[in-house]
């Protein structure tokens, strides 16, 4: 079998299986906001959906406890339609192209991470054994995974040491990961990684109100350098996740643009991409938002579409995670949601 056959069947099967890890007995989370829950009823840091998707489930003090969780760490993002550009097409002229010149999505209402997963949530993943867990990589990448060692060799991210990320770049978003990594992660927190559509309607649908059609930004149509860090920020290098408060969409999803690119679930057949006179070799991951370097502001946008192989382990790639609403347990009653602020 050819590289190419064998990424493309990988890619597939990962695909195949987004539905996260049900864990039947979470265990310990110090970041859920009610210590004296039992361990039954907490989940190991940043778990608070294997908390909410656990069989059986969990009483109603836990459920409280990880609502509070999710509505502080994720936003809501309304059922709607949002539509894609040929990927590789960045759209220089027009600064927010019209319906029919896009194809019409429709995304049903989920709640996305408002921070790029950081250097420490994904320390979490790396100390619970995540690079050990047959069950959440797909068998054909598990004789790969010594390939997913840091400077040290150590299994983590690229540009980590002996296990640990740069103290300096706890709040930085985790870079130096590959596709199969970000979707591991995503399935480890009970969550999993947004498709292209997701990713664009989280980014742009709280600027247009409905209109017919989306803004360039999650801000607006016109590009500003202190909302973003991008190349003209002059930073060259990440930031912390909660840094370009002004970037955040008016629901609180920060740094959608620039900072890193963000993998997404979706693939590009770029041997069948007909907007694209670029030729590669097999299935591309798609990677949205612009990062620290990227230099074009028609490239970090809500719709530009790219991608990279999704073994690539580059210092401007990042991700974040999202559920649908559908995959979550009704909210506790309104006496429990009440609670829910005074935990």
């Amino acid at each position: 079998m050819t590289v190419s056959a064998w990424i493309h069947r990988t890619v597939q099967h990962v695909q195949q299986s987004f539905a996260p890890v049900v864990m039947t007995r979470p265990s310990i989370d110090p970041d859920l906001p009610n210590a004296n829950l039992s361990n039954k009823q907490q989940a190991i840091g940043g778990k608070y959906c294997v908390v909410l998707t656990s069989e059986p489930p969990p009483g109603d003090a836990a459920l409280v406890a990880a609502w509070k969780t999710l509505e502080a760490r994720t936003g809501l993002v309304p059922a709607g339609n949002t539509c894609l550009l040929p990927a590789f097409e960045s759209r220089c002229s027009a600064p927010a192209p019209s319906f029919d010149q896009r194809q019409v999505v429709s995304v049903s209402a989920f709640y996305i991470d408002r921070h790029a997963v950081t250097n420490e949530q994904f320390e979490r993943f790396v100390v619970d054994g995540g690079y050990d867990r047959e069950e959440l990589w797909p068998p054909e990448i598990c004789a790969h995974l010594p390939q997913f060692r840091d400077q040290k060799g150590h299994p983590g991210p690229r540009f980590w040491s002996a296990g640990k990320p740069p103290i300096q770049k706890r709040k930085h978003p985790v870079v130096g990961i590959s596709w199969f990594e970000a979707n591991a992660y995503a399935r480890w927190s009970g969550k999993r990684l947004p498709t292209a559509a997701e990713w664009q309607r989280a980014a742009s649908w709280s600027c247009t109100h409905g209109a017919a059609s989306e803004a360039r930004y999650p801000w607006g149509n016109a590009f500003d350098p202190q909302r973003a860090n991008t190349w003209h920020s002059g930073r060259g290098d990440t930031a912390a996740v909660d840094d370009y408060p002004l970037g955040a969409t008016s629901n609180g999803i920060c740094q959608l643009i620039g900072n890193t690119w963000e993998w997404t679930s979706d693939c590009i057949d770029a041997r069948r991409e007909g907007s694209s006179h670029i030729i590669f070799e097999s299935l591309l991951a798609e990677i949205r938002g612009g990062a620290f370097d990227t230099y074009l502001e028609t490239q970090a946008t809500c719709q530009f579409r790219t991608g990279q192989p999704p073994l690539y382990r580059r210092p401007n790639i990042g991700f974040r995670c999202c559920i649908s609403t559908q995959d979550l347990p009704c909210p506790p009653d309104p006496a429990s949601l009440l609670e829910i602020h005074k935990l």
